[in-house]
């Protein structure tokens, strides 16, 4: 089975890889990522993936990456047989299923304004640290991607999956609601929900709870 791996916005594939073992995958703008959409960047970035893996594939999905990895499950079903997703959303500007909107039109604003101050903080706030060895990504493309998924309502399409999901989310997770994975849980049949009292980070202070359900 091929374990692939897809990070949240903001950083890289190079945080998982002194965790895990298995294929990683830059979104466009981040890391080493050649893909350079112009427009549509999730839909384009899903059907790549889609065409890249390989039947029976789990999704490991953080954040943004997490709703990657559900929009290629439900386009793409015979390729994808599990989906292991951490802090996920489905409606991120959604005070109860992501984040305040007040906070939302708050970030962006900064985002613009002072693009590495803002992505410091945003790291730090979601782990708790800054991560200067993770380069940041570029920045007209980073916003783009980030706009897209702001915009993003999948509150429907969660109930179509079909695939067995695992659910991890972090109480404290600052980014984003873990309500938003209780309620994912619900709509889902073939879901498992873990909540601990991580950040938005949860598999930095715990690897293993993704091994235990690869």
């Amino acid at each position: 089975m091929n374990n692939v791996f897809i990070h949240g916005w903001s950083f890289s594939s190079d945080i998982w890889k002194n965790l895990y073992n298995g294929n990683f995958i830059d979104l466009p703008f981040h890391g080493n990522s050649n893909l350079s959409f112009k427009k549509n960047i999730i839909e384009n970035f899903v059907n790549y993936i889609g065409n890249t893996i390989n039947r029976n594939s789990t999704l490991i999905g953080w954040s943004l990456g997490a709703t990657v990895s559900v929009l290629v499950a439900n386009k793409y079903p015979e390729k994808v047989k599990k989906l292991i997703l951490i802090g996920f959303s489905p409606k991120f500007k959604d005070e109860k299923l992501g984040s305040s909107p007040k906070f939302v039109k708050a970030f962006m604003f900064s985002l613009k304004k002072d693009f590495e101050k803002t992505l410091y903080n945003f790291r730090k706030t979601s782990c708790d640290k800054e991560f200067e060895n993770i380069t940041f990504p570029k920045k007209d493309g980073a916003i783009k991607i980030l706009e897209e998924f702001i915009n993003l309502d999948l509150t429907n399409l969660i109930s179509e999956v079909r695939q067995e999901v695992v659910l991890i989310h972090g109480k404290n997770d600052k980014i984003v609601n873990y309500q938003a994975s209780t309620f994912t849980n619900e709509k889902i049949k073939n879901s498992k929900l873990i909540l601990n009292n991580s950040n938005h980070c949860p598999f930095l202070e715990n690897p293993d709870i993704i091994v235990n359900h690869l």
